[in-house]
């Protein structure tokens, strides 16, 4: 019979619900409660036992050191690494939720300070006043600025006091001619917005009364400056075409028996127009107002 060295290991689990500013100081405060005995876990936090041999098991220490062993186990763990589940991973590589998030959250601003810049040189006047300032060249870094004007120096009449100058400031001073540059972080491109599913064409042809006025999505979609109405709901229909009848009855001063007659030319124009403001308080926009966004 051989000795081996087997661990038990209970864990005791308990989550605390605390108010901070950031996840790791709302850590620090229940880690500081738990050091000043605020919060002592019992049996009744039992969360769960692992029953494994012990690492200190000689014939562990011997397989840890077995080269074979080790591939073999790397191998295991790249083959079903995608298996292993999210917060496995986390407590593997961090520690912790909370180292995790803080570790991301300077990955994303080294990102977003690392991001891609372009520098322009431009000349202006004395001042540099705004107004003046026409722009050079655009240029991927500022080493390559300082290559250019030291390539330009002679012909932009500069002294070596003004190249030292414009690399430590980025412009130059005390000139008739001043050379001056900034630099421009390039946005990324937005990620392309997923298409909408297209609409019935009942939506578009279905008509809606009120009066002796009547309208339809697609009439509004083929004007010469057509609205975009796949938002456009009937109960907004409904009212767009309640309104349109009852501003236009009372722009017209129509009497209740007298009826809009779209052959008038005067009743016609003014029913267009009392339509189209009545779409507009409804926020539907026009096509052209869309393309420019």
């Amino acid at each position: 019979m051989e000795k081996y060295k087997v661990t038990i290991e209970e864990t005791l689990r308990r989550t605390i619900e605390v108010d901070a500013e950031t996840p790791g100081m709302a850590v620090c405060q229940v880690e500081n409660e738990y050091n000043a005995e605020e919060h002592i876990l019992t049996a009744e936090d039992f969360f769960g036992v692992d029953i494994a041999l012990s690492m200190y098991d000689k014939e562990a220490v011997s397989a840890l050191n077995d080269k074979q062993f080790v591939e073999f186990v790397e191998q295991k763990y790249t083959d079903m690494h995608c298996e292993i589940d999210i917060k496995d991973k986390i407590i593997a590589a961090f520690g912790s939720m909370d180292n995790a998030l803080y570790d991301y959250k300077e990955h994303k601003d080294m990102l977003y300070h690392n991001r891609p810049q372009v520098y322009l040189l431009y000349e202006g006047d004395a001042w540099l006043s705004t107004s003046s300032l026409t722009l050079i060249a655009p240029f991927t870094s500022f080493e390559n600025v300082m290559t250019y004007m030291r390539r330009k120096k002679n012909e932009f009449g500069l002294r070596s006091d003004d190249l030292k100058q414009f690399e430590e400031m980025r412009q130059t001073q005390g000139r008739e001619v001043n050379y001056y540059c900034t630099s421009e972080y390039l946005d990324d491109m937005p990620e392309p917005e997923p298409e909408r599913p297209s609409k019935e064409q009942a939506f578009y042809d279905k008509v809606f009364k009120y009066g002796q006025s009547e309208l339809s999505r697609g009439e509004l979609e083929s004007l010469p400056a057509p609205f975009y109405t796949y938002d456009v709901t009937d109960e907004q229909m409904e009212e767009i075409v309640r309104q349109t009848e009852l501003d236009t009855r009372e722009r017209l001063r129509l009497d209740e028996e007298e009826q809009i007659d779209m052959g008038n030319d005067r009743h016609s124009e003014v029913w267009w127009e009392e339509m189209e403001a009545a779409v507009c308080r409804h926020d539907v926009p026009y096509y052209e107002d869309i393309d420019e966004e």
